[in-house]
């Protein structure tokens, strides 16, 4: 081998050194750039005590790290639920009966019937019926009196009991000792009704039973009456304080 071709030798084997490390950084920055649709990955490079560095070894891709769950929120206590099932609205109270509240009822032996004002109209008559408490004991009356014509004191019923007059609500009626009540008693003339709905005939006596009792008292009152038991001759209202009647 001549001179010169020893001296070409070194020089394109540097040339050839050149290209190759030239191709081969080529070739390791086409391998190492990331894939853009890939996540980047972490690069670790080792230290070789022989001087050389070791290849880079591209570790998988860093996740990041799961959401821990957040803290459950704290659970309301449930308010209490009623079980009482809202009251209904009360109805009205009814006056208290004789005795229940206040003195007891006046028994017919303790009372003493006498004819109080009267007043006519066209076709009838209000006669005021009024009851005396003659007992040594405070007593109650409450509600309407039985009120019939009859033959005499214990004598037979002539016609049909008196009907009621609810006009006025009932109250409690509280008598000492002397003091009076009373009840209006309306008669109808029966003198001028038909006398085939009628059957007239002339009374005197009315038959009174106080209210709450069976005993009954007895007042003279003289009028044309109907022996028929379909005619309504007779109606009373309630008893109220004083001899007015109502």
């Amino acid at each position: 081998m001549s001179r010169s071709a020893r001296q070409v030798t070194p020089l394109t084997a540097a040339v050839a050194v050149t290209v190759i490390a030239g191709a081969s950084l080529t070739a390791c920055g086409a391998a190492s750039s990331p894939d853009p649709a890939q996540p980047a990955g972490t690069v670790t490079v080792t230290a070789s005590t022989s001087g050389v560095a070791s290849q880079p070894v591209p570790s998988g891709p860093t996740r990041s790290p799961a959401p821990s769950p957040s803290p459950a929120a704290p659970t309301s206590s449930a308010l209490p639920v009623s079980t009482v099932a809202p009251g209904l609205p009360a109805s009205p109270a009814s006056p208290a009966q004789p005795g229940s509240v206040g003195p007891a009822g006046c028994l017919t032996s303790a009372l003493r019937a006498t004819l109080g004002a009267a007043q006519g109209t066209a076709g009838s008559a209000y006669q005021v019926i009024v009851l005396a408490n003659v007992s040594g004991k405070t007593c109650a009356l409450y509600g309407y009196p039985g009120v019939s014509f009859v033959s005499g004191t214990g004598g037979s019923q002539i016609g049909k009991d008196a009907a009621r007059d609810r006009a006025v609500a009932p109250k409690v009626v509280t008598l000492a000792p002397g003091q009076r009540g009373s009840f209006a008693l309306r008669v109808v003339d029966a003198a001028a009704l038909p006398a085939a709905n009628c059957d007239p005939v002339t009374a005197h006596w009315l038959k009174i039973f106080p209210p709450e009792n069976t005993a009954a008292l007895y007042v003279g009152y003289t009028a044309h009456a109907c022996a028929s038991k379909t005619a309504t001759i007779l109606t009373t209202r309630a008893v109220a304080e004083g001899t007015g009647g109502s």
